[in-house]
């Protein structure tokens, strides 16, 4: 398999796209007995994992090989269905202030702080500079290009922000994703949380804003999400919540 070739024909990968696309097709070079693979070896391969998140990028990244050989994808839509999604995993209030907590230097917490109080994604944080910063919040081109305002009421750590970026040149979080990622992974663990992704801040937030009252319709223009279904998947969560009190409740 040209699996050097493929990863160098999509140069515009991030790094964690492209060790997930090789990590994929290593695999599936590993199960083959000549140097393509056929269509029967492609599914006997796909079929060894569980209906879930790495067969959809196990998938993903084979297709996608498919279109750089030239070869066209003949197998049936449904044999390899996508399963529904499964509720996003979040940390409370108080395990969000237990992970500013565990930061070592200003850097780290303001990477906790900005991910959580601005509910943006990673990918737009790491593009963040100074002239991101207004009077009322953040000016970012988020996903689809499409330009929002996320606003931040919460003047002290606003003040905080713009100290931290007066103090910065260039991006205000110039690592990479997987250096991030790795980042919180270890301030979970110094925390004693349950280790979550760099996304998993703006699904707490999210929840975070929802337990304060904040209407879907308010949540999703803060989220700068397009379709509303996508908010709605909050509320379960909240009253997920909700049940698991009241079971505690009546013993």
């Amino acid at each position: 398999m040209d699996i050097s070739g493929f990863l160098q024909r999509y140069d515009g990968l991030s790094e964690l796209t492209r060790r997930a696309y090789r990590n994929s097709l290593e695999q599936l070079e590993s199960h083959i007995a000549d140097s393509e693979p056929t269509d029967e070896e492609v599914r006997a391969f796909l079929r060894g994992f569980r209906k879930g998140s790495t067969l959809q990028r196990h998938k993903s990244a084979i297709k996608r090989y498919f279109i750089y050989t030239g070869r066209p994808w003949l197998f049936d839509p449904k044999e390899f269905a996508r399963t529904g999604k499964r509720l996003p995993r979040y940390l409370d209030r108080g395990s969000i202030d237990h992970l500013i907590g565990a930061a070592h230097d200003q850097h780290q917490r303001m990477f906790v702080k900005t991910l959580f109080m601005t509910g943006i994604r990673i990918g737009e944080l790491i593009r963040l500079t100074d002239e991101n910063i207004e009077p009322d919040g953040i000016r970012l081109v988020g996903k689809g290009d499409k330009e929002r305002l996320v606003p931040i009421l919460e003047k002290e750590f606003l003040q905080e922000l713009k100290e931290y970026a007066g103090k910065r040149r260039g991006k205000l979080f110039p690592e990479s994703y997987y250096n991030y990622w790795l980042l919180l992974r270890r301030l979970c663990v110094e925390a004693g949380l349950e280790i979550v992704s760099p996304h998993s801040l703006r699904h707490s937030r999210a929840v975070d804003l929802l337990n304060k009252g904040l209407s879907l319709g308010g949540l999703q223009a803060f989220l700068g999400h397009k379709d509303p279904a996508t908010t709605l998947i909050y509320s379960q969560l909240t009253q997920r919540d909700l049940k698991r009190e009241l079971e505690k409740l009546e013993g």
